[in-house]
């Protein structure tokens, strides 16, 4: 008769283990909404509170970028975020790690930076309307991530695929596909909330056997945070308070303009604020970016990395992965930076438009 005891023991432990793959395949419930309504939806969901947790997984293997290591972390690797989020001016991101807490919290007027692992505090004044910046954890949470990628869609093909259970919430999918062929993006998925527009999950694809980037909700409720869990308390952590108007280099870049940069790239137009120091190019999500620093400023690491004959008729430093490439070339005493969502065949013929001009302006 004991034996019978541990055959049940064993089967409560089996249902248990099974239990999440029962419910992740149970029918989704159907629903009538057009992709157009949906659409509508995810672009209105900006304001729409939540809180939960999301896992991002980054297949891109990136050389050593010395001071830029923490920000291009969830890009090369598997990261675990617990998200609070009240609106576009308050939230709190807090990245799970073993020992320590990173978080992030965005207040009115400002945000703070608290990592428990090196005791460091930071708050930076911010406006409504940031600057170009690195993403941070909440850009790369599937309700952020999603909506801007539908936000800078527009003009390409967006259709509907399978709907799937995503931390409990029936979703409905959504395939966007860019128009123009140099992009690295094959198509990023999305999965929506349908009542809230909120997106659930995400997964960009650039054509190899698994996604380059993806991000998806394991926990989430939408409902609104409490306000106590939102707010830092600067005494309450112990450490001095440093302020700093950037906090990370590109945001530094974006707010120094050595030099005017061009409305024009190469036949892209600009499509950020023209005195920004870090211009954007292009349509939809293929991308390109452009900064110049005086030569010599980018880094150690970055400086050291080897320079290679392109077939414009110049030498350039070549960063490439599948979703971002990168091509570092010098004109005129600056380091000029092209970076973006578009092939390494695209860098090289913008690299060589602006070779041939002897300028960057």
């Amino acid at each position: 008769m004991r034996h019978w005891r541990w055959f049940v023991v064993f089967g409560g432990v089996a249902v248990l283990c099974l239990l999440p793959v029962l419910v992740a395949l149970r029918p989704v419930p159907a629903s009538d909404i057009s992709t157009a309504e949906l659409v509508a939806r995810v672009a209105e969901s900006a304001d729409d509170p939540f809180e939960g947790l999301y896992e991002s997984r980054g297949g891109l293997r990136l050389p050593d970028l010395g001071r830029l290591e923490d920000e291009v972390a969830p890009f090369t690797q598997t990261s675990r975020v617990r998200v609070w989020y009240g609106g576009p001016e308050r939230w709190r991101t807090d990245e799970l790690l073993i020992g320590a807490e990173r978080s992030i919290y965005r207040e009115p007027g400002g945000m703070w930076l608290w990592d428990s692992g090196t005791r460091r505090v930071i708050f930076s004044p911010r406006e409504s309307t940031e600057p170009l910046r690195i993403p941070r954890l909440m850009d790369l949470s599937p309700a952020e991530l999603g909506r801007r990628l539908l936000h800078e869609s527009d003009g390409e093909t967006v259709t509907r695929i399978g709907d799937r259970w995503v931390a409990g919430h029936a979703s409905v999918g959504l395939r966007i596909v860019p128009s123009d062929e140099t992009s690295t993006i094959e198509a990023a998925e999305l999965w929506v909330d349908p009542e809230t527009g909120l997106v659930t999950a995400v997964e960009i694809e650039t054509g190899g056997t698994a996604p380059a980037f993806e991000t998806e909700f394991v926990d989430l409720r939408l409902s609104a945070p409490s306000l106590a869990v939102m707010q830092f308390d600067p005494d309450g952590a112990g450490e001095p308070v440093r302020t700093s108007a950037t906090v990370d280099p590109v945001e530094s870049v974006s707010q120094t303009n050595f030099l005017p940069l061009p409305q024009e790239l190469a036949g892209l137009a600009r499509r950020n604020d023209p005195a920004a120091g870090l211009a954007t190019y292009g349509e939809g999500l293929s991308v390109v970016n452009m900064f110049a620093i005086p030569q010599g400023n980018l880094g150690r690491q970055i400086n050291a990395l080897p320079r290679v004959e392109r077939p414009w008729g110049g030498d350039a430093v070549v960063v490439s992965t599948s979703l971002v490439n990168i091509q570092i070339i010098t004109i005129a005493g600056f380091d000029v930076v092209l970076s973006g969502t578009v092939d390494v065949t695209e860098l090289d013929r913008i690299a060589g438009v602006l070779a041939a001009r002897g300028s960057f302006l």
